[in-house]
């Protein structure tokens, strides 16, 4: 049985068309936001009111496991990477504190390093707890 039966069952009950349900579990499925799904339900067409629509969004999502679950790899990618190079810096400035040799450009490394750890484990972090969004991303 499907995760979304329960779902389908719960809103055929209450009247809401099956193809009204089918498009909100595709677009739930596809990583659609919640405001263009609210917005094409509640389209004249459709015939769904915003009072049943919203429930009917809400219970698709827990069901799919979230609203933001797709946009979490985003968290991982960028703070994996940034982990990773502040990480390499890091292990840059032991290597030379260890066996000697010049550092280039001392305050520039040390400070790259610490942006780069510190960044890279927040955005890691975020995403593990689902908190990370699309307009955290680093780099826009």
């Amino acid at each position: 049985m499907s995760k979304f039966e329960a779902v389908k069952r719960q809103f055929l009950s209450k009247g809401i068309k099956q193809e009204n349900i089918d498009y909100t579990i595709d677009a739930v499925k596809n990583g659609t936001k919640r405001a263009f799904i609210l917005e094409n339900l509640t389209a004249d067409y459709r015939g769904v009111s915003q009072d049943e629509a919203v429930p009917l969004i809400e219970a698709t999502f827990d069901a799919s496991g979230g609203e933001f679950k797709k946009e979490n790899t985003g968290g991982y990618l960028y703070g994996g990477a940034l982990l990773f190079a502040g990480l390499l810096l890091a292990f840059y400035i032991i290597y030379i504190l260890l066996f000697g040799g010049v550092l280039i450009r001392p305050i520039l490394v040390v400070a790259g390093a610490i942006t780069c750890v510190g960044l890279g484990a927040r955005l890691l972090f975020k995403a593990m707890r689902g908190k990370y969004r699309d307009a955290d991303e680093p780099f826009r």
